[in-house]
């Protein structure tokens, strides 16, 4: 049997007809293809041929058997062209590709910001789960999430603590987590506390190192708290303030409160973004408010991603773009020339600089990018670190 002689396309019947359409189909062609009426009488022979074979029950036995051997190594002949090609070009790609470098073993430098150690600087690819260092050349040096054991979900943010350890937000996997280089988990904080039910709510999306605790801000539990090395939760706070007679307390309304951001400015005050009512606050861990951004006299801030303290105690507010306030609430400075941008952390650098973490909407989809500024605002580095394009 040859690939082309199939005796049931010949006949044009399908492979599990009947004796009686097979008959049938094969009488209709001889009616056109006879050579006494002018058929051709190779054509004929071979119509001949196919119903002497598939009309007896034994040949036609083994002619399926033949047939289904023929398909079987066809289709391995297939795979192994398939196989063949992916493997060259494979190969042509590695060939052309620079070589790897190591992963990356060491952090070399020191600790300038929550997200940048030396030359190294450290994102959450939320999109593609996954937690990247990468060199100021753009280059990614370490990578964690796409190993067996280091599933992550959604991780929305990534920072490096004082000791040189990966402090990850695995927002969608409701936990948070501190790996070292070596990828071994140091520390997991996934909700004992809390039922099934109760943690599938969590959303814990912002974190910070503070000492031996991790300040977490829980947009889902709408709440922020400090948890000890043991996992134990030593503060919490819900958006409900100490009460006293000023009217700032109006202003946050705790079934409105969602927490983006949490710092320790010492052992008893932390610096909390609402933005859920557009305002951030400064608190004691007894929940006593001492300053609030906006006050009474100005509406709620929209879209409020992130607040950081700086050392001249000026405060630096986040939205699409970058405000710094004095103490008593007057703007001092600004960045806003980004469009169509999302800004999630910013952090000052020693030698007056500055640099951001974002998220960029861009034509056909969404990049996250970081972005280090000079002084006087002009792009030092910039650079893509994820790109998800829709559909």
């Amino acid at each position: 049997m040859t690939p082309e002689a199939d005796l049931y396309a010949l006949l044009q019947v399908h492979p599990k007809a009947s004796p009686e359409v097979i008959k049938k189909a094969y009488h209709a062609l001889m009616q056109k293809n006879h050579p006494d009426r002018g058929g051709d009488l190779a054509l004929a022979k071979q119509l001949n041929m196919a119903y002497d074979i598939l009309i007896d029950d034994h040949k036609r036995q083994r002619y399926d058997h033949e047939r289904q051997m023929l398909a079987a190594w066809e289709q391995e002949a297939r795979e192994k062209r398939r196989k063949a090609k992916i493997a060259a070009a494979k190969a042509k790609a590695a060939a052309a590709a620079p070589p790897a470098s190591k992963e990356l073993r060491q952090l070399s430098g020191e600790y300038r910001a929550p997200m940048l150690w030396g030359q190294h600087l450290l994102v959450a690819d939320e999109r593609g789960n996954r937690v990247l260092i990468q060199d100021l050349k753009g280059d990614t040096v370490w990578t964690y999430g796409k190993r067996p054991g280091e599933t992550l979900r959604k991780p929305r943010l990534a920072q490096f603590t004082p000791k040189g350890e990966i402090l990850i937000a695995d927002t969608g996997a409701q936990r948070v987590l501190r790996v070292n280089l070596k990828r071994e988990q140091t520390w997991v904080f996934a909700y004992p506390e809390l039922s099934p039910q109760a943690r599938g709510l969590a959303h814990p999306a912002f974190v910070h190192s503070h000492g031996e605790q991790v300040l977490i801000a829980d947009t889902g539990q709408r709440q922020v708290f400090a948890v000890d090395g043991g996992g134990k939760v030593v503060w919490r706070f819900n958006g409900k303030l100490a009460f006293n007679l000023r009217f700032q307390h109006q202003l946050i309304q705790p079934e409105r409160f969602m927490p983006v951001s949490v710092f320790a400015l010492d052992e008893d005050r932390y610096l909390v973004a609402d933005q859920g009512n557009g305002r951030v606050l400064e608190i004691s861990s007894k929940g006593k408010l001492h300053w609030i951004y906006p006050d009474k006299k100005q509406p709620p801030l929209p879209a409020l991603n992130f607040a950081y303290r700086l050392a001249n105690g000026n405060t630096w507010l986040c939205s699409d773009k970058m405000v710094e306030i004095g103490s008593k609430g007057e703007m001092v400075w600004h960045y806003a020339r980004l469009s169509d941008a999302d800004i999630k952390q910013a952090y000052p650098l020693a030698d007056s600089s500055f640099m951001m973490d974002f998220s960029h909407l861009v034509k056909r989809g969404i990049n996250q990018e970081v972005m280090i500024l000079d002084h006087n605002t002009r792009i030092q580095y910039r650079h893509y670190y994820s790109q998800h394009r829709f559909l």
